[in-house]
């Protein structure tokens, strides 16, 4: 039997809310379209679960809102260390704004092992936007923490989290230099989650994987060379069918055509352009700063890639991860947690939420172990499904209305893992 369906879920994610004490801009709450209504998670839901923590590695009480608004928050986290393995880890992320000194306390005495803060930027947005978050909250909850760390003698994980973007990955290294020296444990850095356009114009991650941006980038710059304008070949050679291109440009596309073929290597040239080549290595040398910097102070840092990833793989496969909504419903990803629309390829796409069962109805591993999560997870696995993030004629109008079902996608695939940002590997989270 395959290791990703047998036993039991290994990280369980748990959202106690979907309530937040900010309105930040970035937030999938705050998009167009968006209907996440916002309410707790009712103790007696989560009591349910309990029994199935017995053999789970890893419990994170998060999701779309602040778990520190949660009434029950330090009761549920002294629960849950009851009913888990005595080493497994309890942890939360946070914007920090309303941790105090005695809550910090409380958290860590219940058992809470790690709390990743978000971080937005040193330029406290907070100053200028009322409802953002503020870098000062996270500089005052480090220091919370750090005391109750102290006074309780424990092993205690404080990580940060920041999203990057065009403006915010020159503040790495300082957020580095900054952590170092206020004994942080780790950083988790990833790039956007493609809501809006807003978050498009500032993204930094390409979709495409290394060996496409490799092939295009070999014959943009070959072409350059030869004293042809590559982009606007490509225009005019796309536009005409040809006709109208120089021979000496024609035979180039040729041979770019047949290596992208032989090497199966799907080529969507709207998004594959010559200009961000130079910017790209520019933010490369910001991260291998940023690297080198976070070895020589000892601090554990996550960066994920430029571009995508390739082979394709899903994390939360490989954690044997499962995620509870508020009321107690078991979904199979972040992606598919809630319904919500984002962006792919310039175009708004519906995204529908995924239940496989309620856990006051049912047993987390009877919902795990059921013939139709089951099913799910192993047709995910295989990696079969489209790829929508690189495909030349997509956005395709089934992708952009789905109306919620779950209608297979050009390759006949029965997930909706094909317009995915997390198995690209630019999306972490704790």
């Amino acid at each position: 039997m395959n290791i990703y369906f047998k036993d039991s879920p290994k990280k369980v994610y748990v959202e106690l809310t979907t309530r937040c004490n900010l309105q930040c801009s970035m937030c999938v709450k705050y998009t167009e379209g968006s209907c996440i209504p916002e309410e707790d998670m009712d103790k007696a839901v989560f009591m349910k679960l309990l029994p199935s923590l017995a053999e789970v590695d890893t419990l994170i009480l998060n999701g779309i809102g602040e778990s520190l608004l949660h009434p029950d928050l330090t009761e549920i986290i002294g629960l849950a260390r009851k009913y888990l393995p005595a080493d497994a880890t309890i942890g939360l992320q946070s914007n920090g704004l309303l941790l105090t000194r005695p809550l910090a306390h409380k958290l860590l005495e219940a058992g809470l092992n790690t709390i990743c803060l978000s971080v937005d930027s040193f330029d406290d947005p907070a100053l200028h936007k009322p409802g953002e978050h503020s870098f000062h909250g996270v500089q005052r909850a480090v220091d919370h923490l750090i005391f109750a760390k102290d006074q309780l003698a424990c092993a205690f994980r404080i990580g940060l989290e920041i999203v990057l973007t065009r403006k915010t990955i020159e503040d790495l290294p300082g957020l580095i230099e900054w952590a170092a020296s206020k004994g942080v444990s780790y950083i988790l850095s990833s790039h956007l989650i493609l809501y809006d356009q807003a978050a498009e114009q500032e993204n930094l991650f390409n979709p495409h994987p290394p060996e496409a941006i490799e092939l295009f980038n070999r014959y943009s710059t070959k072409s350059a060379a030869q004293g042809l304008d590559f982009d606007r070949q490509l225009f005019h050679y796309r536009r005409h069918a040809g006709t109208q291109s120089p021979k000496l440009f024609r035979d180039e596309m040729s041979r770019l055509l047949d290596e992208a073929k032989n090497n199966d290597i799907q080529l969507n040239f709207d998004d594959l352009h010559q200009g961000d080549i130079h910017t790209a290595r520019d933010f490369q040398q910001i991260i291998e700063s940023a690297k080198t910097l976070a070895d020589s102070h000892g601090l554990e840092v996550f960066i994920p890639p430029l571009q995508a990833s390739s082979p394709r793989e899903c994390r939360f496969l490989k954690e044997k991860a499962v995620f509870i909504a508020v009321n107690g419903d078991v979904m199979p990803c972040h992606f598919l947690w809630h319904s919500y629309s984002c962006r792919i390829l310039r175009g708004q796409a519906n995204v529908t939420k995924r239940p496989f069962g309620n856990v006051s109805h049912k047993t987390l591993g009877a919902i795990w172990t059921d013939k139709s999560y089951s099913s799910f997870r192993q047709e995910a696995q295989k990696y079969e499904y489209s790829y929508c993030w690189t495909c030349a004629q997509g956005p395709c109008p089934s992708l952009l209305s789905d109306d919620g079902n779950y209608a297979n996608d050009c390759y006949g695939s029965k997930v909706p893992c094909g317009h995915c940002q997390w198995n690209l590997g630019g999306i972490r989270c704790l």
